[in-house]
């Protein structure tokens, strides 16, 4: 069952979200709407096959420590503290 929502999805979902984008494409008046509906029956197909191709970073990839992003390093000192603040 699962393997067949897996291909019904990639199939049916992208497949009409690509018609959908390439008729809007090629109209005279495209819709926005129309686009942006296209785009997002695309996208979660995508998002699983970039899911696939990306590295994990050590282990099995579940925790959310390894998909956070690293902190970034303190900030310097303004002008106005070196000066004493006046």
């Amino acid at each position: 069952m699962n393997r067949w929502w897996l291909l019904a999805k990639d199939v049916l979902l992208t497949g009409t979200g690509l018609v959908v984008i390439f008729s809007q494409d090629v109209s005279a008046h495209p819709s926005g709407l129309l686009l942006g509906t296209g785009l997002a029956l695309t996208v979660p197909t995508i998002a699983e096959h970039v899911k696939a191709l990306l590295p994990t970073s050590g282990g099995d990839g579940s925790s959310s420590e390894s998909r956070s992003a690293p902190t970034p390093p303190p900030s310097p000192p303004s002008q106005q503290e070196e000066s004493g603040g006046e």
